[in-house]
C-alpha cells in the first residue's frame, strides 16, 4: 500500500494552485509496491524496480551495414585500388580464412568482420573484374562498418529504476537476451461515479438523467496507463451507501478514484465521507476547468475525487491524478515538455487562475498554428477528442489574441 509522509498538511478552503498542490502531494506520496520477477514479453506499461545493466555488446561483433565488400583501409590511403576477393561473410555465417595483404571480402548485412577489415564500400560502387575489386578514388574510412558495441556497450546502465516499459524497450531488452526483468506490481484502483442522475450505456435513459461518460473514460486511460482497475459503477446519492462502497474499497485497493461529488451541493457526499474516516488534503484548485477537485486519505487509502462534468474530469484526471499516479507506482516523473505555439484566437481569462484549454496543432503557412475548440464549457467532451492537446494558460494571463506565443503540451507527451 503506498503511504503519505506526516507533514502533509491540509490546505485550506481558500483555492490553491495547481502546481503547489501537486508539488505537496508528489512530495509526500512513497511508492510503497511491491516488486516481481516478470517475462518481459509481460513487462509492456510495466515500471521497473530495479536498474537494468547490460551483460554484452550490441552489437557483440563489428559487422556490416550494406552488402558490399570490406577492405582495410591504410592499404587503400596508400594509393590501392585493386584488391583481391578472397571469400565471403554473411550473417550467421562468418569468413575465417587467412587474411592476405591487399585482400577483400565480399559481406552481406549484418555479416561478421574479420578484425583486420574496417571499412565497407557498397557494392554498386564496386567495380569487379576477373575476380578483383576495383574501388574508386574518394572512400572514407570507416564506412558502412557498424562497431561493437556501439550502441550499447557492456556493464553500461540500460534503464533505470522507474523507467516504464515501451514496445520499443522491449526490443532493447530482447536484443540484450534478457528474459525476465524486475518490476514493482501494478497498482489496484478502484474507480466509480456518483450521482442520481446516471445512467449506464446501453440502458433506457430516464426524463432528468445522462449517459455516465466519466467513468468509461477514466477506465480506458487507466488501462492504457497499465493499471488494475476495479469499476465499482455507479453510486447512487445515498451518504449510507458510498461510505460502505468506499469502505470495502479501501480495503482492497491502492487508490480510489471518484467522479462527482466533490463539490458544495446538498447531494455531493464525498468530501464530507472522506472527512470522517480521513483528510482532505487539496481541495478547490484555482483552475479551470475542474475546480472542484480533491485528494485525500479514507481509512488509509489514497482518494482522488474528479468533477462530475466530463471535460473538466477528463483536464484534472490528466493534470492531477497522473502525477499522483505516477509517483505511487514508482515511475521516474520527468518535466513534461512544453512548446510556445503561435495563437490563432482571442481569449480572456480571470487573472491568478490557470486554465488549460483544448486545441489543436495545424501547419498554417508553413508555420505551426494553435487553434481552440470553439466551445469552452466543463461538459464539452467533444473538445477532448477534437483536440490533439492542451493550451496552458498560466495565472498571470488575461488576454491571448492571434499572434501570441501560448505553452502546448501533447496527449501523448502526458500519457508517456
Amino acid at each position: 500500500m503506498t503511504q503519505l509522509t506526516k507533514d502533509l498538511e491540509a490546505f485550506s478552503n481558500k483555492l490553491i494552485k495547481l502546481d503547489s498542490a501537486i508539488k505537496k502531494i508528489k512530495n509526500s506520496i512513497e511508492c510503497k509496491q511491491d516488486s516481481e520477477l516478470i517475462n518481459i514479453e509481460n513487462s509492456l506499461n510495466r515500471i521497473i524496480a530495479t536498474k537494468i545493466t547490460s551483460s554484452i555488446n550490441v552489437p557483440a561483433y563489428s559487422n556490416s551495414a550494406v552488402d558490399g565488400y570490406a577492405i582495410n583501409y591504410k592499404e587503400y590511403s596508400k594509393g590501392n585500388r585493386k584488391f583481391y576477393i578472397i571469400g565471403k561473410s554473411s550473417a550467421g555465417h562468418p569468413f575465417n580464412n587467412k587474411i592476405m595483404r591487399l585482400s577483400s571480402i565480399r559481406v552481406l548485412t549484418g555479416a561478421m568482420l574479420p578484425s583486420q577489415f574496417d571499412t565497407i564500400i557498397m557494392e554498386e560502387d564496386c567495380l569487379i573484374k576477373d575476380g578483383t575489386l576495383i574501388l574508386p578514388n574518394n572512400i572514407k574510412k570507416g564506412i558502412n562498418y557498424r562497431y561493437l558495441g556501439e550502441d550499447i556497450k557492456k556493464n553500461s546502465t540500460v534503464y533505470k529504476k522507474g523507467h516504464k516499459i515501451r514496445p520499443q524497450d522491449i526490443g532493447v531488452l530482447s536484443s540484450l537476451g534478457v528474459k525476465k526483468i524486475t518490476t514493482y506490481k501494478q497498482l489496484k484502483l478502484a474507480i466509480f461515479s456518483s450521482g442520481d442522475e446516471l445512467t449506464n450505456a446501453g440502458n433506457s435513459l430516464q426524463n432528468g438523467h445522462i449517459y455516465d461518460s466519466n467513468r468509461e473514460m477514466i477506465k480506458g486511460f487507466l488501462k492504457k496507463l497499465g493499471y488494475q482497475v476495479n469499476d465499482l459503477g455507479i453510486l447512487k446519492d445515498n451518504i449510507k451507501v458510498v461510505e460502505k462502497k468506499l469502505s470495502k474499497a479501501s480495503i482492497d485497493n491502492d487508490l480510489i478514484i471518484t467522479s462527482g461529488g466533490m463539490s458544495l451541493g446538498d447531494e455531493d457526499h464525498i468530501k464530507d465521507i472522506i472527512e470522517k474516516k480521513g483528510k482532505i488534503h487539496a481541495w478547490r484548485l484555482s483552475i479551470k476547468p475542474g475546480r472542484p477537485v480533491g485528494f485525500g486519505i479514507y481509512n488509509n487509502c489514497p482518494i482522488i475525487g474528479l468533477p462530475g462534468n466530463p471535460a473538466a474530469a477528463f483536464v484534472t484526471f490528466l493534470m492531477v491524478a497522473i502525477p499522483i499516479l505516477k509517483k505511487m507506482s514508482g515511475q521516474l516523473i520527468d518535466k513534461y515538455n512544453l512548446i510556445p505555439i503561435t495563437s490563432d484566437f482571442h481569449y480572456t481569462k480571470k487573472k491568478g487562475r490557470k486554465e488549460f484549454i483544448r486545441v489543436k496543432i495545424v501547419n498554417k503557412n508553413n508555420k505551426l498554428t494553435m487553434l481552440k475548440f470553439p466551445k469552452v464549457g466543463a461538459g464539452i467532451l467533444t473538445s477532448a477528442t477534437w483536440a490533439t492537446g492542451m493550451g496552458i494558460l498560466d495565472e498571470n494571463i488575461e488576454v491571448i489574441k492571434p499572434g501570441d506565443q501560448i505553452n502546448y503540451l501533447s496527449f501523448n507527451e502526458i500519457l508517456g
